[in-house]
């Protein structure tokens, strides 16, 4: 017998020898990447698939199987990332309000790179906003459904449109006409809630006393806040005007959410 105690590396100098299990086990760096890559393209073809069954479906014709099958995938690969219904749903309206943010900044840079006059600021805005709401009005729409039942529900929305407001803010303040306006942050914040309540209303509301037409209703939207906020008309303020009564000119949105009235 060795005299060797137990357990001593000199009892078994071989293992020095021997390949650690973990690392011959773990895959090279490239075959990881491609993983995750794999991973990252099935959660998002998830997410994508799940908004748009809502906007088609909403809440309660959502079907997991659907989703998964309209993804390219297994429902238990939704269950495996998701955990379970309504943490995809959760996922689901944080990725699409993700996405409204992003066009919101795409399009606010875009015209104040422009160099856009504020009624143009303003009015990108308000055209963006509208396309958004009449785009998603179906999770729109669900989620009030809910709100009706527990009001928590509506938070994200509430915050939703508040992040876009402070955007607008944000790019207004470089224009000297706007800053000058007593109070003018808490007036535009409050044009652009009434604005899009208005719209929201009239989305589910037949009577509600709004153009149907895109173009008209963004006018009346747009001159909603900028009555609101004091913003002189255009005329008044050196700058020019088009050929449709002195609106401003209208600016590209995104792509994303483009639609033809």
């Amino acid at each position: 017998m060795l005299d060797v105690p137990i357990g001593s590396v000199e009892a078994s100098p071989e293992r020095s020898d021997r390949p650690d299990r973990q690392t011959e086990a773990a895959p090279p760096k490239n075959r990881r990447l491609a993983l995750q890559a794999r991973s990252q393209a099935t959660e998002k073809a998830l997410l994508d698939a799940g908004l748009a069954h809502f906007e088609a479906h909403g809440f309660e014709g959502l079907s997991m199987q659907a989703v998964a099958e309209y993804a390219g995938t297994s429902i238990g690969a939704l269950y495996f990332r998701f955990g379970d219904r309504e943490g995809f749903i959760q996922a689901v309206l944080e990725r699409g309000f993700d996405q409204i943010r992003q066009d919101t900044d795409d399009l606010l840079a875009k015209v104040t790179t422009e160099h856009a006059s504020p009624h143009e600021v303003i009015n990108a805005f308000v055209d963006l906003a509208v396309r958004v709401q009449k785009k998603s009005h179906g999770v729109f729409h669900a989620v009030l459904q809910r709100a009706l039942v527990d009001p928590k529900a509506w938070e994200p929305v509430g915050r939703l449109g508040n992040d876009a407001t402070r955007r607008l803010v944000s790019a207004l303040s470089r224009f000297p006409e706007v800053v000058a306006i007593p109070d003018w942050e808490a007036r535009l914040m409050f044009g652009v809630y009434a604005a899009r309540s208005a719209h929201f209303n009239a989305m589910y509301n037949s009577q509600a006393p709004l153009p149907k037409g895109h173009t008209a209703m963004v006018h009346t939207l747009y001159e909603l806040v900028v009555s609101y906020l004091g913003l002189p008309p255009i005329g008044r303020v050196g700058q020019g005007t088009n050929d449709q009564g002195g609106r401003p000119r209208k600016l590209a949105t995104s792509s994303r959410t483009r639609h033809t009235p």
